[in-house]
């Protein structure tokens, strides 16, 4: 018996120690982006922004008319003149067929009221798009098409075909504005920045080009519009986030 716990408390005295508890990691992540995914180490995470103005090189023209006619053969035959005297100014002005295009073609009938359902006349409403790419343009079709029979101008945009390569040099701009903005707040922690762990562009709200809406005229209205067309410019942005690491000096 004393031998059995004599061997016993031998055998307890050749226990290895307990092991230490690891540390646990720090993990860092980017709060914008609730689902990144944690980057180990110590990091920073700072946004950029850039943006680049163009000017507008393609003017989009969106025009037709209403008109209403008290039968069905009438306002069909009449919206075809009328169509036809506006193809007219696309020819005289050599607008290739490739920049012109119709937006909206409707014939429907006209009611006294929607009880009864009685009716009393037709409407028929067409529209073009006419793709401009010289300014000075802009206003002389406008005017030759409202000469031909035009009683709306729906709106005119302005694009420019340089949008995709503007957007890319903002995107360059981006990052650098995040790099010295992580680097100044490095150096004001006693930190060196280093090697960037990730980048992630910031969706921006659909792009919209400038735009003229909704200049309406009646059919005898007489057209007001101003001698000068002023373009402007078009912004072209680009947002980055990008988180780096961290190091001591």
């Amino acid at each position: 018996m004393h031998r059995l716990t004599l061997v016993l408390l031998a055998l307890a005295g050749c226990q290895p120690p307990p092991c230490p508890r690891e540390s646990p990691a720090v993990l860092a992540w980017s709060p914008g982006d609730p689902a990144a995914t944690p980057v180990p180490g110590r990091t920073i995470t700072v946004s950029g922004a850039a943006e680049i103005l163009t000017a507008p090189d393609t003017f989009e023209l969106t025009i037709g008319f209403d008109l209403q006619a008290p039968d069905l053969k009438q306002a069909r035959d009449d919206s075809r003149q009328r169509a036809a005297a506006l193809l007219d100014v696309v020819a005289r002005r050599s607008i290739p067929e490739s920049d012109v295009q119709t937006q909206e073609l409707s014939l429907q009938p006209r009611y006294d009221n929607y009880e009864h359902r009685k009716i009393v006349g037709y409407q028929a409403t067409r529209s073009l798009v006419v793709t401009l790419h010289d300014l000075d343009d802009v206003e002389p079709v406008l005017y030759d098409m409202l000469a031909a029979g035009a009683n709306r101008v729906d709106r005119v945009q302005f694009h420019s075909s340089a949008v995709r390569e503007k957007r890319a040099e903002a995107r360059v701009l981006a990052v650098q504005a995040a790099r010295d903005k992580a680097a100044a707040m490095a150096e004001a922690l006693g930190q060196v920045l280093g090697e960037p762990l990730r980048v992630d562009e910031v969706a921006l709200d659909t792009w919209r080009p400038p735009v003229m809406n909704n200049f309406a005229l009646t059919n005898d209205s007489t057209p007001q519009i101003s001698d000068t067309v002023a373009t402007g410019r078009i912004r072209v942005q680009a947002n980055v986030s990008v988180t780096f690491a961290l190091a001591h000096q």
